[in-house]
């Protein structure tokens, strides 16, 4: 028994040292002053870093507030009440998700910038020119796109276990408004919590949205140390401080849930039929935020793609697809193949590991700290005259960093499927003498087809939508879809940035529908 065993516990073994491998980004940047040097950081920790955090807190609270105000009124509407047009804005509201923020941003500054569009129509009839090029309208901007974060986890929590307390708030006169205010939200507090986290998260990790509006966040402190001031090791401190600041926000997360009860009785919440006025009040709501936060945007970038005279698909922004496709297959491949690997860890090793969970926690830390992390590994290696090939500036270096940033977006929805695979299963096989990876092979493996297609699915569109680590760790003269965006829009090409803007929402759509529908099927 003991001779059987010995094989599974050294695969266990090597398992947690892949897991640790993909952890070193993280672990290089928190152990940063003790091995690199930051000559710069007398410099940095006075004029940058302070500004930087600060314009970071406002732009989180202001893309907090916003998300909020549109997502709950929304995500209630739809979970609890039937009006005209519910099926439909309950998916396409969703549909923001598959914009990236920095996108959305140069969007918004092409409409409404101080030469928008909308600014210079505004400005000749209204005699008002818009101008939301700013830290305030940032945060606007970033709350209307990424308000689905809020939205799903808040429609999921409304749309079952409220019926009973609905209807005890009903009997002591509280409906309507003050029912969602004192019952819904309250209750709701975990999903909202969690759904906030991830909003922040993307927040913190936006670098091409700050830098076109001239916000000078932690992120974009980060790149100016290493790519303005040549610092790696004041860099490194910045992301050390961005690492702090995502756990302080995990904290805060778990100390809202911490003691406090949120039970309901989990049963389908019975929507009421709104009709006359208070139908259409709601339908026009809906409606009109799809508008904003999808609908203007993407015609905005549909009319500057296909306007008169325009090329539409050339042989640069072919290659920069070709490219795109290629590294989001590549890592989608990779973190897979890993996630494969840790699932028949969790599901049959002995005892929780460090090394799993510390890999995981990559999506929590922002792109640039994952690629900065991975080039002050690399540099090493490549001036100690190893044998490898060179990583800095190579494909295997990118690869990498993606598997280290999105290992979390593969392994989380296959530990979902898993845990809901009875155990019984697995115990039949190994009395029968099964090892245990032919029965992670037979059995578990094939129930998670489903999930191994999301998962592959959010992997590859996240990769194709990252732009902070792709700009740092891409090789020479190597452009994807999102690097041929901020290119154009760094120089003010907005309408030359549309191109490739609007291949990677349209790549973007199909995942996030399917995220939407999987989301749906959870429902009792």
């Amino acid at each position: 028994m003991g001779q059987g065993q010995s094989p599974a516990r050294v695969g266990f073994w090597a398992i947690s040292l892949l897991a640790l491998v993909l952890a070193a980004p993280l672990l290089v940047v928190l152990t940063a002053p003790w091995h690199t040097a930051a000559p710069e950081w007398a410099h940095v920790s006075v004029a940058i870093l302070p500004v930087a955090a600060r314009e970071t807190g406002l732009l989180l609270l202001i893309a907090l507030c916003t998300a909020w105000l549109i997502a709950l009124p929304s995500a209630w509407l739809v979970a609890t009440t039937e009006f005209r047009g519910r099926r439909l804005v309950s998916w396409a509201l969703v549909l923001p998700l598959a914009m990236p923020t920095y996108i959305a941003a140069y969007t918004f500054a092409g409409l409404l910038g101080p030469t928008g569009s909308i600014s210079n129509w505004s400005a000749a009839h209204l005699g008002v020119r818009p101008d939301i090029v700013h830290l305030p309208g940032l945060g606007v901007v970033l709350g209307l796109v990424l308000f689905p974060y809020v939205y799903l986890p808040a429609r999921a929590a409304f749309a079952h276990g409220m019926t009973t307390q609905r209807e005890a708030a009903a009997l002591l006169g509280a409906t309507g408004l003050r029912a969602f205010l004192r019952i819904g939200v309250p209750l709701a507090r975990p999903a909202l919590a969690a759904g906030s986290l991830l909003l922040a998260m993307e927040v913190i990790n936006d670098f091409g949205a700050a830098k076109h509006f001239g916000v000078r966040t932690l992120t974009t402190g980060l790149f100016r140390s290493w790519g303005g001031l040549y610092d790696l090791g004041s860099a490194l401190r910045i992301g050390m401080v961005l690492i702090g600041g995502m756990a302080l926000l995990l904290w805060i997360e778990r100390h809202l849930r911490r003691n406090r009860s949120f039970q309901t009785d989990q049963v389908p919440t019975e929507r009421i039929r709104l009709r006359g006025a208070k139908s259409w009040l709601a339908t026009a709501w809906c409606m009109l935020i799809l508008f904003f936060t999808a609908g203007l945007p993407l015609a905005s970038i549909v009319a500057d793609v296909f306007q008169p005279g325009s090329s539409w698909l050339d042989a640069g922004l072919g290659q920069a697809l070709t490219n795109s496709l290629l590294v989001a297959a590549g890592a989608a491949l990779l973190v897979l193949s890993i996630a494969i690997l840790l699932t028949y860890r969790e599901r049959h090793g002995r005892r929780a590991d460090l090394a799993v969970r510390a890999a995981n926690l990559g999506y929590a830390i922002p792109g640039a700290v994952i690629a900065v992390g991975a080039m002050a590994i690399a540099g090493p290696l490549d001036r100690s005259g190893w044998h490898g090939p060179v990583l800095i500036g190579s494909l295997g270096l990118l690869l990498y960093a993606y598997a280290a940033r999105f290992l979390a977006v593969g392994t989380q929805p296959l530990f979902g499927a898993l845990r809901s695979q009875p155990r019984a299963l697995d115990e039949s096989a190994l009395v029968l003498g099964a090892s245990a990876w032919r029965v992670f092979t037979r059995i578990n493996l094939p129930l998670l087809r489903p999930a191994l297609l999301a998962a592959a699915m959010l992997v590859a569109i996240d990769v194709m939508k990252e732009l902070p680590l792709t700009l740092i760790l891409r090789p020479f003269n190597f452009e994807t879809l999102s690097t041929a965006a901020y290119r154009s829009a760094s120089i003010e090409q907005l309408r030359e940035a549309s191109r490739p803007a609007l291949l990677i929402v349209l790549c973007a759509v199909p995942p996030v529908l399917l995220l939407n529908r999987l989301l749906q099927r959870q429902r009792p």
